[in-house]
């Protein structure tokens, strides 16, 4: 029986970077929708919006229109959100199949899959973790047990 030790601990480590770098682009895309919510805050952020656009030389034929902006974040924001949750669920089901070395192929195709919705969900952001998925997938289906076959 093979140890899968460098498999679980790849595959946690890319879990928790994943599930932290969804969580981070869900919170910041849901707390700008929260806060441009009413006059006031709308307000308040087409005025920063169209000043930072401003400082940066942006030609004012070239900025993308502010609520095209928002609806893009609170997209991305609940993209990454479910993204984070279907990771979650096929990281935790891949490392459940490799302990003990149960069914290591069919972890590497849930981590494989963690990894695509991981580096999808983020819009590449999440290069990182979704590499380790990637990797610990490949250790998953390269590593084969040693045959105990001793021959005639």
């Amino acid at each position: 029986m093979i140890k899968r030790t460098g498999e679980i601990v790849l595959a946690i480590i890319g879990l928790v970077l994943s599930i932290l770098a969804q969580a981070f682009i869900a919170i910041i895309g849901l707390l700008m929708i929260s806060g441009s919510k009413g006059k006031e805050g709308l307000t308040t952020f087409y005025n920063n919006y169209y000043k930072t656009m401003n400082e940066w030389e942006i030609p004012k034929k070239e900025i993308p229109d502010p609520d095209r902006v928002l609806d893009f974040v609170q997209t991305l924001s609940w993209t990454a959100l479910t993204g984070g949750l279907i990771t979650l669920a096929l990281g935790i089901f891949g490392i459940y199949y490799i302990f003990k070395n149960k069914k290591p192929v069919f972890a590497g195709y849930l981590f494989l899959a963690a990894g695509v919705v991981s580096l999808l969900s983020t819009a590449l952001i999440s290069f990182i973790p979704a590499l380790l998925f990637i990797v610990v997938a490949i250790l998953c289906f390269v590593r084969k047990p040693k045959s105990t076959f001793s021959g005639l």
